[in-house]
């Protein structure tokens, strides 16, 4: 029983990125906050932000390779893995030089073919929100067997009406990818089946700042801890 306990359980993805507003001491309370919550990895975006946006708005955010070995080795120090979300292929090989163990594909990138390949040919678990994508009329992006999908909606905040929650149980979608307040959402989505939850993690959900949308919508760590106990026992209650 207990080995099928632990089989059900879901993993729960903080993203750190962008609200660590460019620090790498408020970077390491994120993740050091992540752990205590109970998460399963934490996430950052790795990108350049005049390639990615054509401005350098979020430039203040970005991390070099050096400041990713730091985050990635302070991580594991403390028992949890960091993952990304990689924009262009150089940084694909930042993350293969560290031995990152898994890949995120954001909603933005999903019409990058190429990126998406690359990413995917590492034959690591990736996984793939489709926000940004019309899956019910193109169907599913990539079939490679090393990827899963997310469903998402691209809005910081989402309004719950905007939300139609897939049955997990019966879709191609493994997990949830959140931007509503609260963690109602992502308990609704373990409810019906969603294996894999990724949120947004603040350690000030009254910021507001443009470069830096989510943190409205955001979990702090009582919000996460409530997440995993909850997801405990959703989990245990779906075998």
């Amino acid at each position: 029983m207990h080995n099928r306990i632990e089989k059900n359980k879901v993993t729960i993805i903080s993203e750190i990125h962008p609200q660590h507003h460019g620090s790498m001491d408020e970077l390491k309370r994120m993740v050091l906050q992540s752990k205590i919550g109970g998460a399963n990895f934490v996430k950052v975006q790795l990108y350049s932000s005049k390639k990615l946006f054509n401005n350098n708005d979020r430039k203040y955010v970005e991390l070099t390779k050096e400041e990713l070995k730091e985050i990635v080795n302070y991580s594991r120090k403390i028992g949890i893995e960091t993952i990304a979300s990689v924009f262009d292929e150089e940084r694909i090989q930042w993350c293969e030089d560290l031995k990152l163990k898994l890949y995120k594909i954001a909603s933005i990138s999903i019409k990058n073919k190429k990126l998406c390949k690359k990413i995917i040919s590492t034959n690591k678990p990736v996984i793939a929100s489709l926000g940004m994508y019309n899956f019910k009329r193109k169907g599913i992006p990539f079939k490679s067997k090393n990827i899963s999908y997310l469903y998402c909606i691209s809005k910081y905040p989402t309004n719950l009406s905007e939300i139609k929650m897939p049955d997990f149980k019966k879709s191609f979608f493994t997990g949830y990818s959140d931007h509503t307040v609260g963690i109602g959402t992502c308990l609704f989505a373990i409810a019906r089946g969603a294996r894999i939850i990724e949120k947004h993690f603040t350690l000030n959900k009254a910021i507001n700042c443009e470069t830096e949308k989510a943190h409205v919508c955001s979990m702090n760590l009582e919000d996460l801890k409530a997440l995993r106990e909850n997801a405990d026992i959703i989990s245990i209650l779906n075998l």
